[in-house]
């Protein structure tokens, strides 16, 4: 209970990798929910606010850590849990200390984002629609453009009318009209409406409203999750993929050292500029999170001499490693902070962990070796197979 990273539900296991929820994404994610529900005149119905904050967030998310896991097993390494937090996703996970694994490892998370994206945009292309690529849209309104008939088609929360049979927009004026007659003002500053009331006031427009259909609205909506949560963690700063993209890129044409030194002031840089946007757009959120690259980025140059970062992968930091370069002169010890020294005690508990993981492995090794002398390499499992593999090719960099 005092380690605030274990603070995490055990949900399922998917390929061998054990899948755990934190509490804090489950707290943060209620947070926004309620936020969203209960602003003033708020015209979102809860249920959708629940399955795009929670349901459609966590879903993207996750895949996104299957990408780096898959490809961590892919490169010879080894997946060991994936953590959903609330800022995002943590796989942690093993990998050859190479700069082309740790490259291909990061960009693995975005590129499932990609797929995602062309997965769902290719049935709205067929349909007409061109899926929103605008990352300060509004997800749901979900304004789309129909290539077929040339208008902007939205969900129920929009309020596009055009006149009869033509892609021509009707003007402002008409719906000032017809809302000074149901006495409401404001209408243009109005991002989102009630659907009722969109319903009402294009049913007293002399034009035809563009609402597009459900399925389409959804997959528009899991298109631009994707496509922000893609954008965003290409992001040159720890802990997000861009920044280990960065020290990948430096390090393959340098060494180590200057990899990680380059992306970590990079990342102060925009860490910097995302807690000046976040104070300024007064988003909590948005400010913890900047305030947790601005430590990542911190960490990471601490941990030169150990190669290791802060918080395991991804919206998570860097990878543990299966190999180590030759360590460098030390550097000068400074007095630790209460932040370092939790890391520190946290670091002793993950080696211990992996000490135990790796005495239950041998363990395992032993009793598969027996069942093979038994009854033959074809009685093995896909799973037990697999762990062979994993474990063979470990044995041959140690």
């Amino acid at each position: 209970m005092r380690d605030p990273m274990s603070w995490a539900l055990p949900l399922f296991r998917a390929s061998g990798i054990p899948v755990k929820l934190h509490v804090f994404f489950i707290i943060v994610t209620l947070g926004l929910f309620v936020r969203q529900v209960t602003a003033k005149d708020n015209p979102i119905e809860w249920g959708d606010v629940f399955l795009f904050t929670i349901v459609l967030l966590f879903v993207v998310i996750l895949l996104h850590e299957f990408g780096h896991a898959f490809a961590a097993r892919a490169l010879g390494g080894e997946a060991r849990e994936i953590l959903i937090w609330p800022l995002g996703g943590l796989a942690m996970v093993e990998i050859p200390n190479t700069p082309r694994a740790h490259l291909l490892t990061a960009v693995a998370g975005p590129a499932v984002n990609a797929l995602i994206c062309v997965a769902v945009a290719v049935p709205l292309l067929v349909s007409g629609f061109v899926p929103n690529a605008n990352p300060l849209a509004n997800p749901f309104v979900s304004e789309m453009y129909n290539y077929r008939d040339g208008r902007d088609h939205t969900s129920e929360y929009g309020l596009k009318v055009y006149k009869a049979g033509t892609n021509e927009q009707l003007p402002q004026s008409v719906l000032y009209d017809v809302l000074t007659k149901r006495q409401e003002t404001g209408f243009q500053s109005r991002v989102a409406w009630k659907p009722e009331t969109a319903a009402e006031v294009a049913a007293g427009m002399p034009g035809e409203r563009a609402v597009a259909p459900g399925w389409a609205v959804w997959l528009n909506r899991t298109f631009w999750l994707s496509w922000v949560l893609l954008l965003f963690n290409l992001v040159p700063a720890y802990p997000l993929d861009g920044g280990q993209v960065l020290q990948s890129v430096v390090w393959g044409r340098s060494d180590l050292r200057r990899g990680v030194t380059v992306a970590a002031y990079t990342g102060f840089a925009f860490a910097l500029i995302f807690l000046i946007v976040s104070v300024a757009a007064n988003e909590t959120l948005f400010m913890g999170l900047s305030l947790f690259m601005l430590y990542s980025c911190s960490q990471r140059l601490q941990q030169l001499d150990t190669d290791e970062g802060p918080f395991g992968y991804d919206f998570s930091a860097g990878y543990t490693s299966l190999e180590r370069d030759d360590e460098p002169p030390p550097r000068p010890k400074r007095k630790q902070g209460a932040l370092a020294r939790w890391w520190q005690a946290r670091k002793a508990r993950k080696i211990a962990a992996e000490n135990a993981q790796r005495v239950r492995d041998e363990e395992r090794m032993e009793e598969l070796l027996g069942k093979i002398a038994a009854t033959g390499m074809g009685s093995l499992t896909d799973e037990e197979r697999r762990f062979l593999e994993r474990f063979s090719a470990r044995y041959r960099r140690e």
